[in-house]
Order: structure tokens, then sequence, then C-alpha cells
């Protein structure tokens, strides 16, 4: 469990380091670098349920993303993507495949204590 548990941590930081890293760079550098994270996480979890939460919380994300864009809640300096950028729902989904471990990780544990 600890293992696995460091794991997702170790992901999920690899995700927020890749986002801050590129972060006010070249499009295509964040791009690129999350796109690598994303691959990265796809492959080490890969079941039909991570597939489901990597498509589904990049949609909500995206959607949520696009109407407080649109109604001017907040902008961002360089988008691509109908205000946002172009990355932004691969993080999304990168995020909702490592959370939905991680608290499945943290559930599991919980529950043989």
């Amino acid at each position: 469990m600890v293992a696995q548990l460091a794991a997702e941590l170790a992901a999920f930081a690899a995700l927020a380091a890749a986002i801050i890293a590129t972060s006010g760079r070249s499009m295509a550098l964040e791009f690129g670098t999350v796109l690598a994270v994303a691959v990265c996480v796809l492959c080490v979890w890969h079941r039909r349920r991570d597939l489901l939460f990597f498509g589904v919380v990049a949609v909500a994300g995206t959607v949520g993303e696009l109407v407080f864009v649109h109604f001017g809640i907040w902008r961002y300096a360089h988008p691509v993507f109908l205000g946002i950028p172009a990355w932004f729902p691969i993080a999304f989904g990168t995020a909702g495949v490592v959370g939905a471990r991680i608290v499945a990780t943290i559930d599991s544990a919980r529950g043989s204590s």
C-alpha cells in the first residue's frame, strides 16, 4: 500500500512539476511535457476504469474551464483552444486518473486496518 501510494503521489508531483516548470514558456513545450507525463501515467495505470476517469475528468474539467473563461471569471494569457491552453484537457485527465488511484489506495488502506 505504501509503495502504491508513493507511486501515485509521485505521478501527481510529476504532473504538477511539468506544469510549473514549463509555465509561460513555449506552448509546444507545455503541451509536450504534460502529454509525456500523461503517457507515462497511462502506461502504468491503464485499466478500463483509469481510461474512463481520464476521459470523464478531461471533458468535465475542460467544460468547466470553458464556462469560467466564457463568463469572464478568469482568462489565460496564452489561450490556444477556445480561451484555454491546449494542454488543459490532458492535465485534467491525468489528474483524474491519479486522483482516483490515490483515493482508492487510501480507501483500501482504511478498509484493511
